[in-house]
Formats: structure tokens, C-alpha cells, sequence
């Protein structure tokens, strides 16, 4: 427990047992993505965007899964509140950020036509984390405020939730690939991410997705997932034509040579 001096110190900082580990796997999970975006060995967007979408479903239902357990202290809920969007500001306000400012970084194969885009984008990536921390905190204070006067579940967000990058973002590389392009969709990604930001502090009612809504959500979610395999590279016909593809590179270093010799 966390309610007395005694146990504090008798017991390691935080709580361990079933009520947070899908919240801890979530975080982690993002971890591992920011891992691939920036892993000179195993970059690769798709596995990056399967970690946002998987910490997305671990998110869904770890609320549902700390419910189940009717004997948790005061002080394991307000853990809970806290633990909850901490994970959150990583899982969904960095990691997003991340994967829409590596392309603002360009490289060598998707070079960035012009300085001020690169710099514009990068600014959307901060104002979105900055969004979502404010989002996260008031969240905080909102539903603490709330559990002081009611026992029951929430029924409303107000502001659309963090959670919806994990189904927004992948949506956005999915739609790029099915377009028939070979370059990363920087400017639809970065006005996606603009519009998230401005709606997680928007003050608009939305009803919180039970069975039914988590369900449908969870089948969008394995359709963006099928989508993201087939489309796991752009596909181009020679290297002649593009020398890379859309979130892997395969091209030699000789043919990516004797391309730029043209």
C-alpha cells in the first residue's frame, strides 16, 4: 500500500501489481518505437507506427482492467490518475511528435526542399507536445476533482483525448501510400498534428467510447494495421526512378552513386 510511512518504506516507490502493467507495457512499447525511428539499423516507420498504434489498444483498456480491482487505496487511484498521463505525455505527445519531426529532419534520401518548411514543421512538433502536456495536466486536476464528489465512471471527455495520435498518425501514412507517392507525407502529417493540437485544448464535449465504440476502434485499428503491412515500402519500379523507398532503403550504395551521377 501507499498510505502509510511504514509501508513506503518497506516497499519500493510506486505500485506493481495488475491495475498498471498494461499502462507500464504501453510506455514501454513507445519506447521501443522511438527506438526505430532513430536506430541507424532498425529504422523503420512501420514498426515505429505499430508501437504507437499498440500502445494506443494497451491505453483502451488499462482503465477497464484497474477497475476490476474493488479493494485499491486512495492512494493507488490517485497513482493511477498520475501514472496514467505520465505514460500517456510519452506514449502520445513525444512519440508522435518524434515521428512527424524525424521527417522534418530529412536525410540524405528525403532531403527537405526548403529550410523554413523543415523549421515550420518543427515548430507544429512542439506546440502539439506542448498541447498535449496541457491537455494531460488538466486532465489531471479534472478527474481528481471529479473522483472526490462521484464513485462512478466518466461519460465525457472534454477536448479530444491524446490517445486519437495513435490512430490519426497512422492513418495519415497509410492514406500518403495509397495516394501513389514515395515520400513521406511531411505537410499532411504536420497539419494533422496542428489540428490535434488544437483540439486536445479545445473545450468540446465528447462521449467516452464504451464496449461497442472500444470494439469498432480496436477494428479500425487491425484495418490500419493489415493497410501498414501491405503497404510496408512504397514500391517503385526501378532505382533509376527513386532511389528509396518509403520507410526502409534498400538501393546499394553503388546504384544510389550511379543515380545521382544523372
Amino acid at each position: 500500500m501507499l498510505n502509510t510511512e511504514t509501508d513506503k518504506r518497506k516497499r519500493l516507490l510506486g505500485v506493481y501489481n495488475y491495475t498498471v502493467v498494461l499502462t507500464y507495457l504501453g510506455m514501454l512499447c513507445s519506447f521501443a518505437g522511438i527506438h526505430f525511428l532513430f536506430s541507424n539499423e532498425d529504422k523503420s516507420f512501420v514498426l515505429a507506427l505499430l508501437c504507437l498504434m499498440i500502445a494506443g489498444v494497451m491505453d483502451m483498456f488499462d482503465g477497464k482492467v484497474a477497475s476490476t480491482k474493488k479493494d485499491r487505496t486512495d492512494s493507488e487511484k490517485l497513482f493511477g490518475i498520475q501514472i496514467d498521463s505520465m505514460a500517456d505525455i510519452i506514449s502520445y505527445g513525444v512519440f508522435p511528435s518524434l515521428i512527424v519531426y524525424t521527417l522534418a529532419l530529412g536525410d540524405a534520401h528525403y532531403p527537405i526542399e526548403h529550410p523554413w518548411k523543415a523549421r515550420i514543421v518543427i515548430c507544429i512538433c512542439a506546440l502539439y507536445l506542448l498541447s498535449a502536456l496541457i491537455r494531460l495536466s488538466f486532465f489531471n486536476v479534472d478527474e481528481m476533482e471529479r473522483q472526490s464528489k462521484t464513485d462512478g465512471s466518466r461519460k465525457t471527455y472534454l477536448g479530444l483525448p491524446v490517445t486519437s495520435a495513435a490512430v490519426v498518425l497512422p492513418a495519415v501514412f497509410i492514406g500518403a501510400y495509397f495516394a501513389g507517392t514515395s515520400r513521406p507525407p511531411i505537410e499532411i502529417a504536420a497539419f494533422f498534428l496542428m489540428l490535434m493540437a488544437v483540439l486536445f485544448i479545445t473545450p468540446f464535449k465528447m462521449r467516452k467510447p464504451h464496449l461497442v465504440g472500444k470494439i469498432i476502434l480496436v477494428a479500425v485499428g487491425v484495418i490500419e494495421l493489415t493497410l501498414l503491412l501491405v503497404g510496408k515500402v512504397y514500391y517503385v519500379p526501378s532505382v533509376e526512378a527513386d532511389p528509396s523507398i518509403f520507410f526502409e532503403n534498400t538501393a546499394t550504395p553503388q546504384e544510389l552513386e550511379s543515380v545521382e551521377s544523372f
